[in-house]
């Protein structure tokens, strides 16, 4: 079996930890087209909320899966939540929401957890109570190979950008090229994708790995969605990768371990998707977003 079905209990548990987080930022951070506002950043340790403000209190919430605590910062306090196996989501809501409380954050958020089959309330879902440490461990280790290699990818494009994030509804390290041509999505009573898909877009992205697939995955989706046509794997793609038609997005399945997948190989795919998604869009100039910034080198100085 793959990474996933290996860990899916305890990738599931992460998912609703960060479920918890990014609900809370969505409560507090000003809105930003895409839903940019409620990306949790990938750290050095985990992921977090960034820097926040609640009743005139800046604080900040991380998920450190290299200590396995959650630590909820103000500029006067640290308090510390222990990351456990055992420990459920119910108990995890409710530290959080104690510790806060008594920071003097008035923080109320929906408890239902989105984009995922569990539909059990935070403060009603005991299932999901697992966390391994050697697990979390190589999920930072994914996210942080995810976030880098995107970062490479993105960085010197001349595009207006979304840069790499953990989108805690679908629990994918993702970042957005997108271009200024409004294109709502059709059904409007659909909350979050109404937000999320409503200008001309291309997505590049990583996820853990699902029912469908075993193992991490790369991907890439243009918006408006590909409808009823299968886009094109040139020469260029790196072996292995393909277009999923039912899901209209590019995608590359990396069946390694994490210290092995080569990053070369995955800005290939994201450079060779890219031409093709732009090609559909009929919209990108390729050699303007690839035009050289004039500056040094000073990698290694």
């Amino acid at each position: 079996m793959g990474f996933y079905k290996n860990h899916e209990k305890e990738i599931l548990t992460l998912h609703l930890i960060s479920q918890i987080l990014g609900k809370i930022k969505l409560e507090c951070a000003p809105k930003e087209p895409q839903w940019e506002h409620v990306i949790l950043e990938i750290t050095t340790r985990g992921f977090s909320t960034g820097s926040l403000k609640c009743n005139d209190i800046y604080f900040e919430i991380e998920a450190n899966l290299a200590d396995h605590i959650i630590t909820i910062r103000t500029i006067d306090n640290e308090n510390n939540i222990q990351m456990t196996d055992g420990k459920s989501i119910r108990d995890y809501y409710y530290e959080l929401i104690t510790v806060t409380q008594d920071l003097g954050l008035d923080i109320t958020i929906n408890t239902r957890p989105q984009e995922m089959k569990s539909a059990v309330p935070f403060e009603s879902d005991t299932e999901h109570h697992h966390y391994d440490r050697e697990t979390a461990i190589e999920v930072l280790k994914w996210f942080h190979f995810a976030k880098d290699t995107e970062m490479k990818f993105i960085a010197p494009l001349r595009n207006r950008k979304v840069h790499p994030g953990l989108f805690w509804g679908t629990f994918d390290v993702s970042c957005i090229l997108v271009y200024n041509e409004y294109r709502p999505f059709p059904d409007d009573s659909k909350v979050i994708e109404r937000a999320a898909f409503d200008e001309q877009m291309i997505e590049f992205g990583f996820w853990l790995g699902d029912h469908d697939f075993d193992n991490p995955t790369f991907f890439v989706l243009p918006y408006p969605f590909v409808d009823g046509e299968e886009l094109d794997v040139t020469g260029d793609f790196p072996s292995g990768a393909y277009f999923n038609k039912r899901m209209a997005e590019y995608i590359m399945e990396i069946k390694t371990d994490v210290g092995e997948p080569d990053a070369e190989t995955v800005l290939d795919f994201f450079h060779a998707s890219f031409k093709e998604a732009a090609d559909y869009l009929g919209s990108p100039d390729l050699e303007y977003n690839y035009k050289d910034l004039k500056m040094d080198d000073h990698t290694g100085d």
